[in-house]
């Protein structure tokens, strides 16, 4: 039996985002995405991309009921909700800030350093898709 979602929180979107198979001026590659659903129903969005020998993985999510969270609240929640596994010795880095996406809806952009040329900063984050080179489809939710 399939089940029908009633969203209680918009998808972001990222429609309008030109995808980086090169490096653009600013020296910035997109390498993949990924997409899914926090316990809460709340559907979100994974963009992994590189600049300057660091690799960085933000996640996009509705700020809805979430807009006074804190820098460490969100490190928390990322984390326990299995999108990342920081290390648990050495630095760290994450990072938040609200935007409004494409569509206008008020999103969490959560960046969190995965690595650089010297080392690596989690010991798991969500597998994330090559974008697509052949202009098909780069999402689970929008066409």
């Amino acid at each position: 039996m399939a089940i029908v979602m009633q969203p209680k929180f918009p998808v972001p979107d990222r429609s309008k985002q030109p995808m980086r198979a090169a490096k653009d001026h600013d020296g910035i590659l997109d390498v993949g995405w990924c997409e899914g659903v926090l316990s809460d129903g709340r559907t979100f969005r994974g963009e992994m991309w590189a600049q300057d020998q660091v690799s960085v993985l933000t996640l996009f999510f509705s700020a809805i009921d979430l807009e006074q969270m804190q820098a460490e609240d969100m490190r928390h929640l990322v984390e326990r909700e299995g999108l990342v596994l920081f290390r648990k010795t050495g630095a760290s880095y994450c990072a938040a800030a609200i935007f409004i996406d494409d569509s206008g809806n008020r999103l969490w952009s959560v960046n969190i350093v995965v690595g650089d040329e010297e080392r690596l900063y989690l010991d798991k984050s969500v597998s994330v898709f090559p974008y697509s080179t052949c202009g098909g489809v780069n999402s689970m939710f929008r066409r």
